[in-house]
């Protein structure tokens, strides 16, 4: 008989390799993803909540530098200092965004002793179409996600409710052939 708390245990292990399987897969991971189309602009915002006590937010697209903002005063590098702006809370604008601008950017924000206190990743796509189907498989992908969870936990919960009603929760019976034809015991 199946009890409950091997039921708990079950669906907490199964939650976590549907929420994390994909991130090993390659398929999906925590890391933020960003479309933007060509020719137009892409923000990339830096969005931490309680960040007061910062001296230092730097930018990099790949393992390039391309932006900082160091005590307020913007520095800019690379191919990047006339198609990149950083505001005042770290975000920046890559302007008239092409192809060759997709990849992986990260920003790492750094406090007055030096001591890095956030760091972000996000993968930029600038393409038009292969975002539209991105988007529509990530969405798809947290819808499969909640509904995945919702019937683990209406499994769970039933589960739990034919073992109050007494019983054992599956009954075998067996058959037996007899001339051609069968009998239930």
């Amino acid at each position: 008989m199946v009890t409950m708390n091997t039921c708990k245990n079950i669906l907490h292990l199964l939650l976590k390799l549907f929420f994390l399987l994909p991130s090993f897969a390659g398929i999906v991971s925590e890391q933020e993803v960003m479309c933007g189309v060509p020719g137009q602009s892409v923000v990339l915002a830096m969005e931490s909540k309680n960040l007061t006590n910062f001296s230092d937010i730097v930018w990099k697209a790949g393992d390039d530098r391309i932006a900082r903002l160091n005590n307020a005063i913007p520095s800019y590098y690379g191919d990047y200092h006339d198609k990149v702006e950083i505001f005042v809370n770290g975000t920046i604008r890559l302007n008239r965004a092409e192809q060759d601008d997709s990849g992986n950017y990260t920003v790492e924000v750094f406090d007055s002793n030096g001591k890095s206190i956030v760091r972000r990743s996000i993968q930029v796509y600038i393409q038009g179409v292969t975002c539209g189907f991105l988007g529509i498989f990530l969405v798809a992908h947290a819808v499969l996600q909640a509904a995945v969870a919702f019937l683990l936990i209406l499994f769970i919960i039933r589960q739990a409710s034919l073992q109050r009603n007494q019983g054992p929760v599956l009954k075998w019976r067996q058959v037996f052939f007899v001339d051609n034809t069968y009998e239930i015991d």
